[in-house]
This record gives C-alpha cells, sequence and structure tokens, in this order.
C-alpha cells in the first residue's frame, strides 16, 4: 500500500542509522563530536548518570524545544559521550556513564527522518514495536543497560492511549529519550502505563543563553581563553575557595535557601563585579553581552552570515507553518507568523487585545489561542500586569533575539543582519534588542528562584520591565539602556510593592499577601560614576535600597 513500508524495511532503516551497531561510530557522530556542546547536553549527561548510579533501571527523559533548535545535535552528542568506542573529547571523565556504554546497547530513531508519518494512524506505533522489539532480542546484549533514543517523537501525533502504549514498550534496564517541540508531546507521566518507569525527566532546550555563548565562545569576537572559561564555570557549580559566587546569587535570590539571604546575594553580586571579575573582565563581558545581541542565541555550522540568517528564518517558520499549526490544528498559521512580527515590531510595548484583534482580523478568543500556542513552543511570550490593573493589554517578547532581526523591517534592524560589529549606528534596535534578551534572561531566572512569572507595572515615572514574585517576595527590574536610560532611580522609589494583586490558581479570588521588596535592581549597559568609584553595586535611598546591575552581570547570573 502507498506510503506503508514492512517490518523488515523498518528494521533495515534503524539499522542505517545505527552504524555504530558495526562500526563503533557513523558519520552523524563524528560531525557532533566536532561541536561543542551547550550546558543543555551536561544537564541530560549528568543528571542521566546520576539516576545510574543510583540503580534506576527505568527512566523517560523527555526533551523539547523548537525545529532546528539543537535536539538532535544533543542526542548525537549524548550518544557519542555513551559509546566506548568514540572519543568525545568534551564529555565529563567523572560520570559513570561516560565511554561505558557497548554500542548495541544504543538504539537511535529519528522518526521525522524515517517515514513514520507515512503510515496509518495506529501502524505507526506498530511499526515502533516492531523495531524497539527487534533491538531487544536481537541486537541488545541480554545483560546492561539499554538506551532508546526516539528523535522528533511529534512526527507519531499520539494521543494519550498511544502514550501509554509508547510507555509499554519500556522494559526494565532501559532509558528512553524522547525530544518533541512542545512539552505536551513528550511529558508522559500522566499516562496510565506511568508508574512502569521509575524515573521521569523533562527539559526544555531554549536558545542558547549568554553565559553559554561565553564559555562556548561562539562568534562574540571577544578572546575568552580556556582560564577564564574554567573560572566561570567553577563561578556557577565549584567551590573557589568558598561557596560559588553565582550560585550563591541564586540562592539568595530565590529566598528559599535558609543558608544564602537576599542581603548576601546582593553583597555577591558587587564581589563578583568587582573583586572577582577584573577590569578586563568586565570590559570584555560588556564587549561580549553587545556581540551577543547581534549573534543571536543560536549555534551554526557555518560563517557565512546570509546562509545562517536563512537557516534560523526557515527553521522558524516551518515551525509555525508545520509543527505548531499541526500541533494546535491551526487554520491559519500564517497568524503565528503574524504575531511574532508583532512582537519583533514592538519589542515588549504594550499591546491593546483589542488592537491585536484588529490587525490580525479575529477574536479575542482567536488571538489567546494563537498565543497560548507560540508560549508552548518557546517563541512568543507574554507579559503580564502585576496589579491586574491593564489586564486588557500584554507586552508581547519574541525568546530568540535572532529572529527579532528576522523579522523586523530592513530599515529597521540596519547593521544587524550581519553577525560582525559594523560602523553604523544603530541604538534604538539595540535597545529593543536588550529588552528582549533581558526578558528571556528573566524568564530563566524566574525558573531558577521559583517566580511565579515576568510581570510588568507602570509608574508615574516610568517602566518596571521586569518583576519576578514568589509568595509576596518581590524582585523588580528596571531596564536602563541607552538611549533610554531616562530616570531609572525614580522609578525604583516609586515603585509600591504592595501594589501587586495575584489570584489563587484555580480561582479568581485575589491571594492575600504580604508584598516585600527589599531591593529594587536596575539593570545598566553603564554603571553610574559614584557606583563605580564605590566598588559596590549598592546605593541607599530614602525609600529603598537600590542595586544597580551591570547588563553582562544580569545576563550571566540568569
Amino acid at each position: 500500500m502507498l506510503g506503508t513500508g514492512s517490518a523488515e524495511e523498518f528494521i533495515d532503516d534503524a539499522e542505517h542509522h545505527n552504524q555504530w551497531w558495526s562500526d563503533g561510530t557513523s558519520p552523524e557522530l563524528s560531525e557532533a563530536i566536532d561541536l561543542t556542546p551547550r550546558s543543555d547536553f551536561h544537564r541530560v549527561l549528568k543528571t542521566t548518570n546520576a539516576h545510574y548510579t543510583d540503580g534506576v533501571e527505568s527512566l523517560v527523559y523527555a526533551i523539547h524545544g523548537q525545529t532546528g533548535i539543537g535536539k538532535t545535535t544533543l542526542l548525537h552528542q549524548l550518544v557519542a559521550a555513551l559509546l566506548n568506542t568514540t572519543d568525545f573529547p568534551h564529555q565529563n571523565t567523572d560520570l559513570e556513564l561516560t565511554s561505558a556504554i557497548e554500542p548495541r546497547q544504543i538504539l537511535y530513531i529519528p522518526l521525522e527522518d524515517s517515514l513514520y508519518q507515512l503510515e496509518r494512524a495506529g501502524d505507526d506505533i506498530k511499526r515502533l514495536n516492531q523495531v524497539i522489539d527487534y533491538f531487544q532480542t536481537h541486537v541488545a546484549p541480554r545483560q546492561g543497560q539499554k538506551f532508546i533514543l526516539l528523535d522528533d517523537v511529534q512526527a507519531l501525533d499520539l494521543d494519550e492511549d498511544q502514550k501509554a502504549e509508547l510507555l509499554d514498550l519500556v522494559d526494565e534496564n532501559t532509558y528512553v529519550f524522547l525530544t518533541g517541540i512542545v512539552e505536551s508531546q513528550v511529558d508522559l507521566p500522566t499516562t496510565e502505563s506511568a508508574d512502569t518507569v521509575e524515573e521521569f525527566e523533562l527539559w526544555p532546550i531554549l536558545p542558547m543563553k549568554f553565559i553559554d555563548t561565553v564559555q562556548i565562545g561562539a562568534g562574540l569576537g571577544v578572546d575568552f581563553d580556556d582560564e577564564f572559561r574554567t573560572r566561570l564555570e567553577q563561578y556557577q557549580s565549584s567551590d573557589l575557595d568558598g561557596p560559588s559566587p553565582i550560585k550563591t546569587i541564586r540562592n539568595g535570590l530565590s529566598r528559599r535557601d535558609s543558608e544564602t539571604s537576599l542581603d548576601t546575594a546582593v553583597e555577591t553580586l558587587s564581589e563578583l563585579c568587582f573583586d572577582i571579575f577584573d577590569a578586563d573582565d568586565r570590559d570584555n563581558l560588556h564587549d561580549a553581552a553587545r556581540a551577543y545581541l547581534r549573534t543571536g542565541g543560536t549555534l551554526h555550522q557555518t560563517d557565512n552570515p546570509s546562509i545562517r540568517n536563512e537557516l534560523s528564518k526557515s527553521h522558524f517558520l516551518l515551525f509555525l507553518y508545520k509543527e505548531l499549526a499541526k500541533y494546535r490544528s491551526i487554520q491559519q498559521p500564517e497568524n503565528l507568523h503574524r504575531l511574532s512580527s508583532i512582537a519583533a515590531t514592538n519589542a515588549g510595548e504594550e499591546l491593546q487585545y483589542t488592537d491585536l484583534s484588529d490587525q490580525i482580523g479575529v477574536d479575542r478568543r482567536t488571538v489567546d489561542n494563537y498565543l497560548d500556542v507560540l508560549d508552548e513552543g518557546i517563541a512568543v511570550t507574554e507579559s503580564q500586569d502585576y496589579s491586574l490593573r491593564r489586564y486588557r493589554r500584554t507586552r508581547l517578547y519574541l525568546r530568540n533575539p535572532r529572529h527579532l532581526v528576522l523579522l523586523s523591517q530592513r530599515q529597521e534592524h540596519h547593521g544587524f543582519e550581519d553577525y560582525e560589529q559594523q560602523d553604523t549606528l544603530n541604538h534604538e534596535f539595540e535597545y529593543k534588542l536588550a529588552r528582549t534578551v533581558a526578558f528571556d534572561h528573566a524568564k530563566r531566572l524566574a525558573y531558577t528562584v521559583g517566580a511565579y512569572d515576568v510581570e510588568y507595572t507602570e509608574t508615574e515615572s516610568g517602566l518596571i520591565d521586569y518583576i519576578l514574585h514568589r509568595n509576596g517576595d518581590v524582585l523588580p527590574f528596571i531596564l536602563s539602556y541607552h538611549p533610554h536610560t531616562g530616570n531609572a532611580e525614580t522609578i525604583a522609589e516609586e515603585f509600591d510593592p504592595d501594589s501587586g494583586q495575584h489570584t489563587e490558581s484555580d480561582s479568581e479570588d485575589l491571594r492575600e499577601l504580604d508584598y516585600q521588596a527589599p531591593y529594587r535592581f536596575i539593570i545598566t549597559d553603564s554603571l553610574p560614576k559614584n557606583v563605580r568609584e564605590t566598588g559596590s553595586l549598592v546605593i541607599e535611598k530614602d525609600e529603598a535600597s537600590i542595586c544597580y546591575l551591570p547588563y553582562w552581570l544580569f545576563l550571566l547570573i540568569c
């Protein structure tokens, strides 16, 4: 029948994609080995290793992210790190799993490239079952852990029953890794068969953040040597004659660690800025942060700017028009494109829902549906008002700075279409990029500190751009970036944390909270002279303690 292959053909295809069964490696693994892994890879490998050393027999690791974000590369690098037949130069030799797995213990299936989507509904999971059964009975050794990696699981379009059927394929001593475009496609713990799996992990792959870019050295035009990158890694995770400063800052900002206070976090910010980093470090990080705005959060295997842009844009449009539209049965996927372009043009400016409805030509409910699916795809995210006073309005942010460039008009992004520093000065567009990138990193910080979301509020003197709030603990951030520096200190003093209003998670009833904001933070690309001279980021005002944050330092701690 047209579009239907036999079990033998699917098994032959699996053998083609798993050449390490016979050769110990494959061309895809060789390419992955040459690429420096991002932090997502290290997180997945370390977490998997922790479960392995703890004796966990069955694991499902669900990974989701946009088309072209690097999910397939991560899986190839994971295979290369596990195999005892490959030399993966970036692996952590302290981990028990690295270079410890026989080739026949690993099955990788690229579902999108293996034409499972051409099978009739129900036959696709049947073919997958046959391939996995062949692997378990004829390829993998009887003893030892088995690793099954299913790439692009959205090609199967699984319903809840089929997700349960997929879990039934997982026996003891099997770790399964799934990738998809949105969380719901790969998140399996809600299925009836979930109790047969010991551990579940869920991880989103976002555009590459600033600290990853610095550590990888991806086209920033700043010479960070290996010694600096090693130090930067230590500042996040290991002891450096005491607690690691970035970890101390994150713990203090979360206020969930009884041993680390908010005061300690703010003191450590000053120490990190002025004592741990020297003047050259600060200058290099400042230049790197500006370059990050230009290069975006995506790695490419080509240095040609036009090709890189075409790849980024084509991946994003494929994601919108095919993957997201199919996932939520969007009849007019061009409206997802239009909303993304509106987010690029306005870059965090306040918008009325009625204006969005009129511009796109749909009702408010449909706009909400579009924005929900864009948020699920981590493509465009809304910021809502902290005090619920402007519920008819929203602010939209693209999550990838390169998409902001590619969806803007040429006259607006002039000088930013290439990845190299240009002679053309375009401060207005740089500000838009800085605002967008700061929001994306604030979302990451919100996750780290356990905040509900990233909100905003208006004062009489101006905008509090990003507010992180958890159980009444409030972290307000004001962006003061040229040419829009304004009167940030006055805005900080005017902010009243008690203006916050938040509802219960399951109703419209307001929560009774004691809102506290001991510090107000100003994110700036140019520290005031008095702050530089005192060597402390904190200045005391009558109404508030204000902590200045260099833009690069804010990105670094997120």
